[in-house]
């Protein structure tokens, strides 16, 4: 654990009766900081990626300076800069914001065909059962069209997620295969994690990939990991203490998730 990052750890687990150590690091959702402090512009790396890889090997999250969209599956850290180019990461590279868990299916579905982002979105909603835990929403499969963006990496004073979110890039590709990879979580962790879907996509090619804006998936398969507990590393950086958290984001929340302009 870095000099920036000590043990101020939330876990909140439902059940309170977890059997084994395994067994509750598989279906604990890990994250390092929270949502609306990247909504406030604490974009100074906390914690290296090699100090969270022991918590999960699926997740998504940022890189320092805001740097690009990070994704994690099987292990493996990739960077979706904002010039399009996607390359492997060391994990030494440091992050501001991170959600991870250990990835193991609970469910397997087969969405129907000809789906696009909110079709999916309400089909797999009422398929959750319950929306008061966290999932781990993974989907492998064959697309017609995905939408995507990335943002520059930003100088200090860094401006607040919604302003740096202007300088997106937004990139689509047609007829791809790939993965989609992240997370549902309960509208009560409005805040501290970003409630509702927050997905990322990486083809297949490991060529292209960003944080989801749209997609038809013409098929593919679902697997959902159902995570009862949530880990948090609350850093102990500056800016991070110094940051009034008390506001409510959400409007800024909901522009920066759906933000979209013309690839």
């Amino acid at each position: 654990m870095t000099k920036h990052c000590r043990s101020l750890l939330l876990l909140l687990t439902l059940p309170l009766s977890i059997c084994a150590q395994a067994d509750e690091d598989a279906d604990t959702l890990y994250q390092v900081s929270t949502i609306d402090a990247l909504l406030a512009g604490v974009y100074q790396g906390v914690a290296e990626i090699a100090d969270v890889l022991p918590h999960g090997d699926f997740g998504l999250g940022t890189f320092e300076a805001l740097d690009g969209e990070l994704i994690l599956l099987d292990g493996i850290i990739y960077q979706a800069a904002a010039s399009g180019e996607v390359k492997e990461m060391p994990p030494a590279t440091r992050t501001p914001f991170i959600s991870v868990t250990h990835f193991a299916a609970d469910q397997r579905l087969s969405p129907p065909p000809d789906q696009n982002y909110e079709t999916f979105k309400t089909w797999l909603e009422t398929r959750l059962p319950s929306r008061n835990i966290a999932y781990a929403i993974r989907v492998d499969g064959d697309f017609k069209s995905v939408t995507y963006r990335s943002v520059p990496r930003q100088e200090q004073p860094y401006p607040p997620l919604l302003e740096a979110s202007k300088q997106q890039r937004v990139f689509q590709q047609a007829q791809i295969t790939g993965t989609l990879i992240g997370f549902w979580c309960p509208a009560f962790t409005k805040g501290v994690n970003v409630p509702g879907f927050h997905l990322h996509f990486l083809s297949d090619d490991r060529r292209h990939a960003g944080h989801v804006l749209d997609f038809d998936l013409t098929k593919g398969e679902l697997e959902i990991d159902l995570t009862n507990g949530w880990e948090i590393m609350l850093p102990m950086s500056p800016p991070f203490l110094e940051t009034d958290l008390g506001e409510d984001r959400s409007a800024a929340l909901h522009s920066v998730e759906q933000h979209k302009s013309t690839p």
